[in-house]
């Protein structure tokens, strides 16, 4: 049998925002990164234009978890937006100059990304996330990583569940030692959890997407101290 690479990412910053039904005038976040938002990301490290298609077939190709370390707070932004004219999401001039947005972001965050990417795009990947093309950023412009984004490439776990269940988890000062409960999405079904799907599978460069079905579960493990690794 052959090892499979995986790569380990870890997002973590002030804040993050990964939106799930965002529209002009409110932005939400959803609990965990899009895969949407990872393809925009990596796209970005990649430097690929907006309407390269492959984006979309980078997308195809990539299957994902994410295991929430640190679920983060939320947290609501105001922002007034004026123009004149204002126009809407369709190119329409709004009735009104002035827009109040709502922004959802999630506050001191920590991330555990697990991507499972054939060979052929996995040494682009990590090229591109070492010496990114243009800079990357945590679902929205304004959510600069606070660390390298790509913790390492592994063969030492089977597939992304195996990763999720038995990858460490960073210790900071003042963590708890006693096992955590820890919140996952998978792509891959696993005993105890919950199915779900999520419309943020490119099928384009540009703003088209289809669902993508997720599972959502718990696992139960050790904190570990790996700060030598940061």
């Amino acid at each position: 049998m052959m090892e499979k690479t995986l790569l380990i990412l870890r997002l973590e910053g002030a804040l993050q925002s990964w939106g799930d039904h965002s529209k002009w005038d409110t932005r939400d976040s959803g609990d965990f990164p899009s895969k949407s938002g990872i393809v925009g990301l990596l796209s970005c490290a990649l430097g690929l234009e907006r309407e390269n298609p492959e984006i979309a077939e980078l997308s195809a190709n990539l299957h994902m978890a994410v295991r929430a370390d640190r679920p983060g707070i939320r947290m609501l932004d105001f922002h007034t937006v004026r123009g004149n004219p204002l126009y809407n999401a369709e190119g329409k001039p709004r009735s009104s100059n002035t827009v109040v947005s709502h922004r959802w972001y999630l506050q001191d965050a920590s991330f555990l990304v697990v991507l499972d990417l054939p060979e052929i795009w996995q040494e682009r990947v990590i090229k591109a996330l070492q010496h990114p093309a243009w800079p990357i950023y945590l679902g929205r412009k304004s959510c600069v990583p606070s660390r390298p984004v790509l913790e390492e490439a592994t063969t030492a776990y089977t597939d992304l569940m195996d990763a999720i269940r038995r990858y460490p988890v960073c210790k900071r000062d003042g963590d708890d030692t006693a096992p955590q409960s820890l919140s996952y999405e998978c792509e891959i079904a696993a005993s105890g959890t919950a199915s779900y799907t999520r419309s943020d599978e490119r099928i384009s460069g540009g703003r088209d997407f289809a669902l993508r079905s997720v599972y959502r579960g718990v696992v139960t493990m050790e904190v570990q101290d790996v700060s030598d690794k940061n």
